[in-house]
């Protein structure tokens, strides 16, 4: 008979009976099943953990197939919820996992937060996820960040006391989720991502595309998977209580060529760039706000035709760029 200690028995060589007893017993809530969500799932699962709630209404389709842990083809089409329960289910047998497949509401969710242990927001929609962090932080309970994107990605845990998200990405802290949902939609907040061209190597067509046309953030599976793979490590250093985890205002940095731990307002090129995101969202609710996006509408033809160019330079075979 296959029991929980066969199962996890490599885990023992690292943690004790006492700190593996602790994640056996935690209880941990996901809201979204997808790059990340799903990602950390499964590595939890394999650690160990035993409980899930798991929330997500979408289903697999082919464009989740680059990076989505347990979208297959004879996955598509299928509730992400659901197909992640199987897997956690195939992996631990005993693990209880509850499934939400329906769209919650922010109200719905903070119920959820009663008995759980750690909280993960990875909702498609990052506003939604930045107020499942502050009903997190009201329920008294930390909370996992995992924010990728190209090759760039953020990782931290937000504990009850902690700067939010919103510090660490120059987000502006607004009072509803419909008026941060549809300010991080407008074409002139979306140009305070300028650095996702040369940090997290967009190319810069598809930005364009971003700025334009609404494609949603390119992302690829290694930055997706690592960042996961972090955010889940976190995690189990706050279940166990083994290690002191990287928690807010400290937070993982990944870079194509480096992964590093930065502070909020720290000495690093990220802050510059959040402060930059900060005044300009800032200057946009003032009687220059007019001014500034002709301002950045000069700057955007300037800064396009800069980095179009530059990336002739560097790949001059590459003269298309396919949707």
């Amino acid at each position: 008979m296959t029991t929980y200690k066969n199962l996890f028995q490599r885990n023992y060589g690292i943690f004790s009976d006492e700190e593996q007893e602790k994640i056996r017993k935690s209880k941990i809530l996901i809201v979204g099943c997808g790059g990340i969500g799903a990602t950390v799932a499964i590595m939890l699962a394999r650690s160990g953990v035993g409980q899930f709630i798991l929330v997500d209404f979408d289903a697999y389709s082919p464009s989740n197939m680059n990076r989505q842990i347990c979208c297959f083809e004879n996955t598509i089409g299928r509730n992400k919820a659901h197909v992640v329960r199987n897997d956690i289910l195939r992996i631990n047998p005993e693990a209880r996992v509850t499934v939400h497949e329906t769209l919650l509401t922010h109200a719905e969710i903070a119920k959820l937060m009663s008995g759980v242990d750690l909280v993960f927001p990875a909702a498609d929609d990052f506003a939604f996820s930045l107020f499942v962090f502050r009903d997190a932080k009201k329920s008294g309970k930390p909370s996992l960040m995992v924010v990728p994107s190209g090759t760039w990605a953020n990782v931290s845990i937000i504990n009850p006391d902690s700067p939010l998200p919103e510090d660490i990405e120059g987000v502006p802290k607004l009072s509803t989720y419909e008026e941060l949902r549809d300010i991080l939609e407008m074409r002139k907040y979306k140009f305070g991502t300028y650095f996702y061209v040369p940090l997290a190597d967009w190319r810069i067509d598809y930005y364009r595309d971003f700025i334009e046309e609404n494609l949603p953030p390119t992302q690829i599976c290694p930055t997706v998977w690592l960042s996961s793979a972090l955010g889940a490590f976190e995690i189990l250093k706050c279940l166990s209580g083994k290690w002191k985890p990287v928690a807010s205002p400290r937070y993982w940095s990944i870079m194509r060529n480096r992964i590093r731990i930065n502070r909020v307002n720290g000495f690093c090129l990220q802050t510059l760039l959040v402060w930059q995101r900060r005044l300009m969202w800032k200057v946009f609710q003032t009687r220059f706000g007019p001014f500034q996006e002709k301002l950045q509408s000069i700057w955007w033809v300037l800064y396009y035709r800069w980095m179009k160019n530059r990336e002739s330079t560097d790949h001059p075979h590459d003269h298309s760029y396919e949707k």
